[in-house]
């Protein structure tokens, strides 16, 4: 035996005591209570949750508007089309890192929120200019420069 297997038996072994130490949870069901999810970060842990334990919040104007001029520039870029949701994501997440812990499962619910009501406004504004578009198609992006934030076209 060398001195590699040795290594490779200990390793093995600290690896199957690890294993056996930590709680074994069944397929689908949740962690006990007070557990703290080492891979989330502190106040992100949605486990358990459903749709309705989510709620508005305030969030600064700031953020607000950072993610309605994401939402601008998204469909003045790409036609409609996310492309790649990283500025939103990367928003949200600078966002969060700068409030409590215990509202920043709200908050990103929140601004993905506010993201989302600007996409649809946009693209309604769209549609009302040219009847028939679809999400990628090309149109005169010229249209958007008459759009006004926070006004509802259909009202």
């Amino acid at each position: 035996m060398t001195i590699h297997d040795i290594a490779r038996m200990m390793v093995s072994r600290e690896r199957f005591q690890r294993q056996s130490s930590e709680p074994k949870l069944k397929n689908g069901s949740l962690p006990p209570k007070g557990h703290v999810n080492p891979y989330c970060p502190e106040g992100m842990d949605i486990t358990g949750m459903k749709e309705s334990d989510f709620k508005f919040i305030p969030v600064s104007k700031d953020a607000e508007q950072q993610m309605k001029d994401i939402a601008f520039s998204q469909m003045k870029n790409n036609y409609g089309m996310t492309g790649e949701r990283g500025d939103v994501a990367e928003a949200v997440k600078a966002y969060l890192s700068k409030i409590p812990a215990k509202d920043r499962i709200n908050a990103g619910w929140t601004l993905n929120h506010v993201y989302q009501a600007e996409a649809r406004k946009l693209s309604d504004f769209i549609k009302s200019r040219v009847p028939g578009w679809q999400h990628g198609q090309v149109f005169d992006t010229s249209i958007l420069d008459e759009y006004k934030q926070g006004i509802d076209i259909m009202a």
